[in-house]
């Protein structure tokens, strides 16, 4: 790296020397704000007859086949030097026709190259190119073109300058020439690395770079302009023209290298991952961005959902609507392997992970991400790593058999029970969409242009009320059904409309002339109430069961996490629990591979004592007569001694869980940390701890 003071008029004046801005940089970005304190700045200098620095200049010389010609590659500047040339452009009205001459052969234009490549003196990225050299050529711009920043700056400058004199002129040109700069030439030879570093260091103290951004810089950075330019056309441009919302390129580069690693990579740390990972792999940067724009095909079919194979694009609204981001890398995967060579594969697989989505979305068996994360991206894994074959059934067996219970495939228990009671409306938009489906074969509806209607509704009026027995009655049954399976059916976004909160005797008028048969089938003499909620619900689950594919039984563990310093959300064996539990949420214990969901810790020990009863009854008797599981207290004066645990009466215990199984009550107002010493106190009793397995998050 060599660092020189220089004057503007000297490093932008060198004869053959052309100035590229590389396509990985921004296009022309400056504002009327910053060229107003260029121009001030300048008019300062001549007042105060003294330069004025305006920051350095960073680039590296390219390579190039023609002796004695410079490519300057700029890293750092290109806004600077830009805005420069555009105010020498607007000068040249105030000068004299020689001047002007002298000024275009010296700081614009290589006046005898006959390449276009090399005749302006400073190479815009494509967005910009036509626009800057119809400025420099002085030539006529459309009013499209003028709507660029580039033109409207030029504007800007040749409205400042109308005042001026040629005398004024003169000496404006002359301060633009003797401005400081700091000239750093990188040095660095074929260190590219070494330029990606120093162009990221610059970077960050600017407007802050998208991973997108990054990721394009690091995949075009050259030696060579041309090849740059190559690869800029031939990929990168491709690939933006892609996407509407150029944000989405970042959140598709996130899915990439997922398809690489198998593995989440953090926000943060995404591009430095990306980086890292590549920098150690054999993969050409021309194959890297060939495979990305491959994959962005496929990436933009998920997200703005125009697969042209129309069977495929329902699963893929439908997956859309189940929030299914974390599957769009194993999606990459599939398409890439599946796409042009087996679809009819390829679409039993999507409509099994709608299927699995579906009764994941609706159970719900974790509240956080990084379970079903580790369930779809094991999988994932192990198809690039061909350790399974991709079909039907081995994607079946692989879901059923997920790593931990948290991104478990829910079996028809769960499901059933979870469809009786609050199911959100987007989840039952797609249950109910895929049930039609399943039963007419063909759905004239976009699923995006239908609505979930609640059949009883969601603001209850007085009619309604006093229609469902009085408000007493109307509360119970409300609070119970609303969002049951059963008061949800799918409607036209107009029928919707007009049905609102009609009563139900309008209502149903309405709900008989829809398209859709799970809606128009509703008994058009029954009575909208809790018993008719519960019928149709019974009748969904009835289809539900039949059409959304359940899991296989397991024949796999469930795998533990190792106990470390740091703690990690998964399973662990009872006998590893050593640890303070606090702020931590319980999800499941499993009991020789049977899982019983716990919805917080106050339920621990009441799960924990259902289990061990059913296990030994005789046993569990003696535990809960001897008074083994207790505080350390003797507040309540329990004739056993200290406080109990477990007991027959509820009146020793401060919030009693009743056991109907056992005929016991148990303590449910525990800290985290106790909820779990006494549940593993009592499986203790027993000698079961190697047997027991905890979910924690």
């Amino acid at each position: 790296m060599k660092a020189v003071d220089e004057k503007v008029g000297r490093f932008i004046g060198n004869s053959d020397t052309v100035f590229i801005i590389p396509p990985f940089q921004r296009n022309y970005s400056w504002d009327e704000e910053q060229c107003c304190e260029l121009f001030d700045d300048i008019l300062d200098s001549i007042k105060k007859e003294k330069s004025h620095y305006i920051g350095n200049i960073v680039y590296y010389v390219g390579e190039n086949d023609r002796a004695g010609f410079n490519e300057y590659i700029l890293v750092d500047g290109q806004q600077r030097i830009t805005s420069i040339l555009l105010l020498l452009c607007a000068i040249r009205s105030k000068l004299s026709p020689d001047e002007v001459k002298r000024l275009d052969k010296k700081f614009l234009i290589n006046e005898d190259e006959k390449d276009e490549k090399y005749r302006v003196k400073l190479k815009q990225t494509d967005n910009d190119l036509r626009v800057f050299e119809k400025i420099i050529n002085n030539s006529s711009l459309s009013s499209e073109e003028k709507e660029n920043k580039l033109f409207i700056n030029y504007n800007y400058f040749i409205e400042r300058l109308s005042d001026f004199d040629e005398e004024m002129a003169i000496k404006f040109y002359n301060a633009i020439a003797n401005l400081d700069i700091v000239d750093l030439n990188l040095k660095i030879e074929k260190d590219l690395e070494a330029v990606q570093k120093i162009f990221e260091k610059i970077n960050s103290t600017g407007k802050e770079l998208s991973i997108a951004d990054l990721i394009r810089n690091y995949l075009l950075i050259s030696n060579n302009s041309d090849t740059q330019k190559r690869l800029y056309d031939n990929y990168w441009v491709k690939i933006e023209d892609l996407y509407q919302d150029k944000d989405k390129i970042s959140e598709f580069a996130k899915h990439y290298l997922i398809t690489k690693r198998g593995i989440w990579a953090e926000e943060k740390k995404m591009y430095s991952t990306f980086k890292l990972y590549f920098d150690n792999s054999d993969i050409e940067k021309e194959d890297i961005l060939n495979e990305i724009l491959k994959y962005s095909k496929y990436f933009n079919w998920f997200i703005d959902e125009n697969c042209p194979d129309d069977k495929l694009n329902i699963i893929i609204k439908e997956l859309n609507i189940l929030k299914s981001d974390d599957m769009y890398s194993l999606l990459l995967i599939l398409f890439d392997k599946l796409y042009e060579n087996d679809r009819e594969t390829l679409r039993k697989i999507l409509d099994l992970l709608s299927d699995f989505m579906i009764r994941y979305r609706i159970v719900s068996p974790t509240n956080g991400s990084g379970d079903i994360r580790k369930t779809l991206f094991t999988l994932l894994s192990k198809i690039t790593k061909n350790e399974i074959s991709l079909n039907y059934d081995s994607i079946l067996y692989e879901l059923s058999n997920s790593p931990s219970p948290g991104g478990r495939f829910p079996d028809d228990n769960e499901f059933k029970d979870a469809l009786k009671k609050y199911v959100n409306t987007a989840y039952a938009k797609a249950l109910l969409y895929k049930l039609e489906y399943k039963e007419v074969k063909n759905i004239e509806v976009d699923i995006r242009k239908i609505t979930v209607e609640h059949l009883m509704p969601q603001t209850l009026s007085d009619e309604w009320k006093t229609y469902l027995g009085g408000d007493s009655a109307a509360s119970l049954i409300y609070n119970t059904y609303i969002n049951n399976i059963g008061n949800l059916a799918l409607l036209s976004r107009p029928l919707n409309s007009e049905n609102s909160n009609d009563i139900w005797d309008n209502k149903r008028k309405n709900i008989q002339d829809s398209q859709f048969v799970l809606t128009n089938t509703i008994d058009k003499k029954c009575k909208w109430d809790d018993k008719a909620i519960q019928n149709r619900c019974n009748l969904i689950i009835e289809k539900a069961i039949k059409h959304i594919t359940s899991p296989l039984e397991r024949d796999r563990d469930f795998e533990l996490v190792e106990v470390t310093d740091n703690f990690a959300s998964g399973l662990y064996s009872a006998i590893d629990i050593n640890f303070k539990v606090t702020g931590r949420s319980i999800k499941s214990i499993i009991f020789d591979n049977v899982l019983y969901t716990i919805k917080g810790w106050y339920e621990l020990v009441a799960v924990t004592c259902k289990i061990l009863y059913e296990f030994d009854k005789e046993k569990f008797e003696n535990i809960v007569k001897q008074n083994k599981i207790h505080k350390s207290t003797f507040k309540y004066s329990y004739y056993f001694g200290n406080d109990p645990i477990i007991c027959k009466e509820e009146k020793y215990l401060v919030s009693p869980y009743k056991i109907e199984e056992a005929n016991c009550y148990v303590e449910s107002c525990l800290s985290a940390n106790r909820a779990m010493y006494y549940s593993l106190e009592l499986i203790k009793e027993f000698s079961l701890l190697d047997r027991f397995k905890i979910e924690i998050e």
